[in-house]
């Protein structure tokens, strides 16, 4: 008596291979989103904890004008260590930046230095491409809920989107988007800043704006890794 083949056959082989590449297919776009939304997940915890420290820093008795006088992040970021502790360089870096990706250097771990009574800029931390644009000389009277204090780099407040993942002020995500966080810690992502959808309100009107500019007082400045990007 033969025994049977219990080997697959040609078409059942192929019939698998189908379904393999439908399930592939299908999957595929929701792992990637879901990598995606960690990330964002870890960016938005890093502008909480440095909202928070913005905020220790004023409670502690810091002066905004003092931040104010910060023409880059990394300065900014220095006097903010330096009165409250928080020197966590990684805080400011986004991994998946692409200026961070071209780096040959290594990740830097603290904003600075601190020699007795005196503080001074990590030097790998104070040329380092930083991930976002920070608000100074914001006064004590602006709204928490709605004034920003930190976004992703590369927004462009003329049309309230962000730039392409492009030279040395591009956007993080490219153009689908930013994360932006507030003065009360609460962190949200954007596609664009547009009537319909911004939380925005004029600092001196009180009236919904889509302009990031107009949601801080005169005499505010946004500041990147490079220098001042705009002011009020």
């Amino acid at each position: 008596m033969k025994r049977k083949n219990s080997g697959f056959t040609l078409i059942e082989v192929l019939a698998v291979i189908s379904i393999i590449g439908i399930l592939a297919t299908i999957l595929t776009p929701s792992i990637g989103n879901m990598i995606d939304r960690a990330r964002r997940a870890r960016v938005s915890n890093n502008m909480r904890q440095i909202a928070i420290a913005y905020q220790s820093y004023l409670n502690d008795g810091g002066f905004g004008r003092n931040l104010r006088a910060a023409t880059t992040v990394a300065q900014w970021a220095l006097i903010v260590a330096r009165a409250t502790g928080v020197n966590n360089g990684a805080l400011y870096i986004i991994p998946e930046d692409y200026l961070a990706v071209a780096e040959s250097r290594n990740t830097p771990r603290a904003v600075g230095t601190n020699n007795g009574n005196t503080w001074a800029l990590a030097e790998d931390f104070a040329y380092f491409p930083l991930g976002f644009t920070i608000i100074t000389g914001i006064l004590p009277t602006a709204t928490p809920s709605n004034t920003p204090l930190a976004y992703t780099r590369g927004l462009d407040p003329e049309v309230g989107r962000w730039k392409v993942s492009n030279g040395p002020d591009g956007g993080i995500y490219g153009e689908k988007g930013g994360l932006i966080v507030f003065l009360d810690g609460h962190v949200e992502f954007f596609e664009a800043i547009t009537g319909d959808n911004s939380p925005f309100i004029n600092y001196h009107s009180g009236l919904p704006t889509a302009d990031i500019r107009q949601a801080v007082n005169a005499g505010a400045r946004a500041i990147n890794w490079q220098g001042i990007v705009w002011e009020n």
